[in-house]
């Protein structure tokens, strides 16, 4: 039964990163659930939006710019969304193409560590594996796979590329700031993503959301497979307490050995289209 089309997903990966299909693709799968609107979200890299723009226009789906940067952050994950930005300001560019150089540093010592292993991979397979210019760790974990040396990319997460793991290689990033002044700089919106994968408490995370809100942070990611209801409830009441846009996407990547889908995440996520129109109007006002 298909689902009302006011929902939308707004943190989706393509092939212009580590998601599995192509921009086009995605945005043909989103319009089917049916979806209102879309944000692409690649890793440090707008080169799927051109793609995703032209197929958004054929199927008659509204398309958000977007883009996730990974910043610092200590022992944990901090992920942070860009929506509604000029994909071509020269600011953006430039801090994406740093970035993309960051990961760029970081993939080459990753396979030296996993050869003195036993285990060596050319980077131009791993190259290969990367339809587009952001190429990492999902990208080495798929040749791993393919060469015998793991079963799934899951296990070589585990075993050899995740932190703490035996080729584990840390790699420069942008600060959170930084992030978020070169998203605003182009004209969009930062949103801080997924918190759950902070693992703080979430007093924690309200002092943290806070404190970025003070450098130009103007949403948090609310609903996302991730996050139990109990989350929900916890990131609802944070943003609605510092007058955050409530945002949220399935994080989908296509992955077989995942169970999320565009548009539903594992089943029940669902993200009104009041995210979008809050996004715009945000930005109308500057």
């Amino acid at each position: 039964m298909p689902l009302p089309t006011d929902l939308v997903d707004l943190h989706i990966h393509t092939t212009a990163s580590d998601g599995l299909y192509p921009p086009a693709e995605t945005v043909r799968l989103a319009a089917e659930v049916p979806l209102a609107a879309l944000a692409i979200t690649d890793h440090d890299t707008v080169a799927g939006l051109p793609e995703a723009a032209a197929a958004a226009r054929r199927h008659n789906i509204e398309l958000l710019t977007g883009v996730e940067v990974s910043v610092e952050f200590p022992l944990g994950t901090m992920h942070i969304l860009g929506y509604g930005f000029d994909p071509d300001h020269p600011d953006l560019r430039a801090a994406l193409q740093q970035y993309q150089r960051n990961r760029d540093e970081r993939n080459p010592r990753i396979l030296a560590r996993l050869a003195q292993m036993g285990m060596s991979i050319p980077y131009a397979a791993v190259r290969a594996k990367a339809a587009g210019e952001s190429v990492g760790r999902p990208h080495i974990a798929q040749c791993l796979v393919e060469a015998g040396f793991a079963r799934t990319s899951d296990e070589v997460f585990k075993r050899f590329l995740g932190r703490g793991a035996p080729a584990y290689v840390e790699r420069r990033r942008a600060s959170a700031t930084d992030a978020i002044r070169a998203i605003r700089s182009a004209g969009g919106l930062a949103a801080l993503a997924h918190p759950g994968q902070l693992r703080r408490p979430y007093d924690e995370v309200r002092r943290i959301a806070a404190d970025l809100q003070s450098v130009g942070l103007e949403a948090l990611e609310v609903y996302h497979p991730d996050h139990c209801l109990e989350h929900v409830r916890a990131y609802e009441s944070i943003a609605r307490d510092l007058g955050l846009i409530l945002v949220g996407g399935t994080d989908f990547h296509g992955h077989l050995r995942q169970t999320v889908r565009i548009g539903v995440g594992r089943g029940p996520l669902r993200v009104p289209y009041q995210a979008v129109l809050q996004i715009r109007q945000r930005l109308a006002a500057r």
